[in-house]
């Protein structure tokens, strides 16, 4: 996880005020009090990064304080093996957590001033002594510095950008000019779509219109009313907006990510409900109350992203690596106004499965956003717009308007008052069809009748909620997979690995069957097994994954039951195991297999090549 605002707050020095008797302006003494005429204490990485982490509160004075230490540090004679300006270059000097350098650091607090000590500072004293001592090992602080593992090739940029420096951000770009679209290097994730992750409106508007030759260009309309020549030429542009990352993620994807923390804004605007749904109040309070709108702080960046072109639609090419659409990612986010204007604005619905089979209220679910799976299935499915159309209605009509139209179609569309009209058509010479066609017209007639009353009784009954749901998750499906798997499953010849398929009040009935609705979600990638629990857990927070202490197998052993006869019976050992080998058991005589894969182990199902497999030659054939 990279440094972010909230951890680089100092615990040790908060920088509320100077020390007692000891003026703030004068700094000089201070430093001279430091030791930057006798010899400061070496520097080491924890002290440099220190240096760079600005605490959010930090004073005037505070920020001179630690200005003037660095910079008696990278005054000073070199000492022992490594030069200060070596250490902020050094891989050693990195934070062991975060991989990050002190430049990082201080571009991701947005201490300016830093930044520009550690990029600008290179006396000619320094200089003199490197050629003197022919250290050529010293590189320069570079401006577009990579990060290391696990923050692999993030550049100070990124951190800037994600946490809503702007002006560390002009300061990088234009005055050293940093590369303005770098990619890190896991998943090739820019800073735009850490702005766009962060609701960084302004942050976003100023890399997309950046213009390379020193100024920004007031908006797109404008850079595209002027021809896109004339003496600016575009530094990132439009186009950006359209790029993905290494997992096929792009900004309409990003946006339903914001956390909650980051929803609110000045330019919040709380979207009025419709069709009849209430306000969607949160049933779990936020992160910070104080800093947290209700999600619609979203929609000015949303509604600025699409007017460059990006669309939110749920279709195949509008999709990740994952199949999930923007407004799975918005679900995923739990941003009811997202996804409320994603319906309202483009027509979206919640109709469209992932390449697991999850619909956005799956996802909803899944992530325990409450308030968005409610409003998924309530308004977002599309089936009560579907049931509204069936009746003839605009949506949102009300319930007297729901049962009068209903009594209208029944009385014109039941399937007795047909039968009556192609009676009376016979008889009056009207009609000359058979009977086979009096018969079709009339089936006709009883579906059409069925199908008014299912609209009906939907949003009267039901109140016009969706039926979104990953049907391979339902429990009847699961108890039948579970039933195919073990009636011809067999078992070893001490009778391990048979079951009782009718033994349904047996909570682990439906293991085996869960395990491969998870790992069919994964197909041939697998799924890492130190995960399994958690994800699990996501879908059936109901029926919870066993807890370690619940790791437990039987093996049969035969031993002297100590009778008259002396006979042999078998007799069942429980032993506690660890979870690979607890998995192993439970799935013994399955098509559940486990790998190890450059340390981690995954499970795959042996089953989903095979049926991959019969699918391709059937469409050979």
């Amino acid at each position: 996880m990279a440094p972010s605002n909230a951890q680089r707050g100092g615990t040790d020095d908060d920088g509320s005020s100077p020390p007692p008797d000891q003026d703030e302006n004068d700094v000089g003494s201070h430093v001279v009090l430091l030791g930057v005429e006798t010899q400061p204490t070496p520097p080491t990485a924890t002290v440099l990064l220190d240096l760079c982490n600005l605490p959010p509160a930090a004073t005037s004075f505070e920020r001179r304080r630690r200005l003037a230490t660095m910079r008696s540090f990278l005054e000073s004679q070199p000492t022992e093996e490594m030069t200060t300006r070596q250490l902020l270059t050094s891989r050693e000097c990195r934070d062991k957590k975060t991989g990050c350098m002190p430049l990082h650091w201080a571009a991701g607090t947005g201490f300016d001033e830093m930044v520009m000590l550690l990029l600008d500072h290179r006396t000619d004293e320094q200089q003199h002594r490197q050629r003197q001592q022919q250290r050529h090992d010293v590189i320069p602080v570079s401006a577009d510095q990579r990060a290391y593992h696990p923050s692999t090739d993030r550049t100070p940029l990124h951190y800037a950008a994600r946490n809503g420096h702007l002006t560390t951000c002009r300061l990088l770009i234009e005055r050293y000019h940093a590369n303005p679209h770098p990619k890190c290097g896991r998943g090739s994730v820019t800073p735009l779509q850490f702005a766009v992750w962060q609701n960084r409106l302004e942050i976003v508007r100023y890399l997309i219109e950046w213009d390379a030759v020193g100024r920004p260009t007031c908006s797109s309309s404008a850079a595209s009313s002027s021809g896109g020549g004339g003496a600016g030429k575009r530094g990132n542009g439009v186009h950006v907006v359209h790029e993905r990352n290494g997992f096929n993620c792009g900004l309409m994807h990003w946006i339903g990510l914001v956390p909650r923390k980051r929803w609110g804004g000045q330019e919040a605007v709380v979207v009025p409900p419709s069709d009849g749904e209430d306000s969607g109040s949160s049933e779990h309070g936020n992160d910070n109350d104080d800093d947290v709108d209700d999600g619609s702080g979203v929609l000015p960046l949303a509604r600025y992203l699409h007017s460059l072109g990006v669309s939110y639609d749920s279709t195949p090419d509008n999709s990740n690596a994952q199949g999930h659409t923007p407004m799975h990612k918005a679900a995923w986010g739990g941003n009811v106004p997202l996804l409320r204007y994603y319906r309202d604005e483009h027509g979206v619905y919640d109709d469209v499965q992932d390449d697991a089979g999850n619909y956005c209220a799956d996802i909803a679910k899944m992530r325990d956003n409450r308030d968005a799976h409610r409003w998924l299935l309530e308004h977002g499915s599309g089936d009560r717009a579907v049931s509204y159309r069936i009746l003839g209605l605009d949506v949102g009509s009300s319930d007297e308007e729901v049962r009068k139209r209903y009594v209208e179609l029944a009385r014109m569309r039941h399937p007795d008052k047909q039968q009556r009209l192609l009676v009376e058509d016979g008889e009056d010479g009207a009609a000359s069809a058979s009977a086979s066609a009096s018969a079709s017209a009339s089936s006709s007639s009883v579906d059409d009748f069925i199908r008014i009353k299912r609209a009906y009784e939907h949003l009267t009954k039901e109140g016009g909620v969706g039926r979104q749901k990953n049907p391979k998750f339902d429990e009847v499906k699961l108890l039948e997979d579970h039933r195919r798997i073990t009636s011809g499953g067999g078992g070893n010849k001490d009778g391990e690995g048979m079951h009782d398929a009718d033994d349904d009040d047996d909570d682990d009935d439906l293991f085996l069957a869960r395990l491969l609705a998870v790992l069919s979600d994964y197909g041939d990638d697998g799924f890492p097994v130190s995960l399994l629990a958690r994800r699990w857990n996501q879908i059936w927070p109901d029926r919870p994954f066993p807890r370690p202490d619940e790791y437990v197998i039987e093996r049969r052993a035969r031993g002297h039951t100590g009778g008259k006869d002396g006979e042999q019976q078998a007799k069942v050992v429980q032993k506690k195991v660890k979870l690979l080998k607890f998995l192993k058991w439970k799935c013994r005589d399955s098509q559940v297999h486990f790998r190890n894969i450059e340390g981690d182990v995954l499970a795959f199902d042996r089953s989903f090549a095979t049926r991959r497999s019969s699918a391709s030659n059937s469409l050979k054939q």
